[in-house]
């Protein structure tokens, strides 16, 4: 009898705390429904009553990635004034509420969270240079957190583009510094097939004074980083290495990420 009593007591004692769980979660349900629908007032509604601003649902995201993803600036405002966290990766894509919000084309959205300090000004540059943007460039630029080689590489993308005129402009006055300049002869000595074994097939070519890299299906523009390493204009984390032996070019390295692949030059 007692131990039954016993056993009545600790079950009551755990229902208030099952039930404020409960309880929260559910509040954190409302919450990410609302942001879903854009509904701004039922959002502030779920956060005046006690809901987490970043409360984790799926794969690790918040609230703020539907926000961003959806576009709704006014729901993401309200967010970020509540404290939402602007740096949290998801678990499968390791994607940001930024990354959404960037590829989804929602630039207030963008706009917002790096004046919040959110990573990804890199990212936000690039994506401008290369859609020919220039409101997203000024966004990554005022924010003060792009480095100084992405800043190269959106020059080198942007130059002999005449739609980005005003890009090149933003850029050079911001203090973007042009790519080295590797002489033409230097540049045709590079100019052939090479060769993993076993490895991949690349093929380097020259046009207009410039190298292009067959990567896949897709030739590369190459910039250069330094008389004998160059990087695809095209995306970043991968750089190719001639190697000389006697001032003759006998292969290549490949680099990407913490891969290293040698390749030879086929004669």
């Amino acid at each position: 009898m007692v131990l039954h009593k016993l056993f009545l007591f600790s079950l009551l004692a755990l229902l208030p705390l099952q039930a404020a769980t409960n309880s929260k979660q559910e509040l954190n349900d409302q919450l990410y429904e609302a942001v879903r629908k854009g509904d701004v007032a039922a959002v502030t509604a779920a956060l005046d009553r006690g809901a987490d601003v970043n409360a984790k649902f799926r794969y690790g995201a918040t609230a703020l990635f539907k926000a961003a993803e959806r576009g709704n600036t006014e729901v993401a405002k309200v967010l970020l004034d509540r404290g939402a966290d602007v740096k949290v990766k998801d678990t499968f894509y390791g994607a940001t509420a930024m990354t959404w919000a960037l590829d989804n084309d929602h630039f207030d959205i963008v706009n917002l969270l790096l004046q919040k300090g959110a990573d990804g000004a890199d990212d936000v540059l690039m994506a401008g240079t290369r859609a020919s943007k220039a409101d997203l460039v000024k966004m990554a630029l005022d924010s003060g957190r792009v480095k100084p080689e992405t800043m190269t590489l959106g020059l080198a993308t942007s130059e002999g583009n005449e739609k980005n005129a005003v890009i090149v402009d933003m850029l050079k006055k911001a203090g973007a510094v042009p790519p080295i300049v590797v002489e033409p002869a230097v540049l045709q000595s590079y100019v052939g097939k090479y060769k993993g074994e076993p490895g991949p097939e690349i093929s380097v070519t020259m046009k207009d004074g410039k190298l292009f890299a067959s990567l896949g299906r897709d030739g590369q523009t190459l910039m250069a980083i330094d008389k004998t390493t160059f990087r695809p204009l095209g995306f970043g984390g991968l750089t190719l290495t001639f190697n000389l032996e006697a001032d003759k070019v006998v292969g290549m390295t490949m680099k990407q990420g913490q891969n290293t692949t040698q390749l030879k030059r086929i004669e």
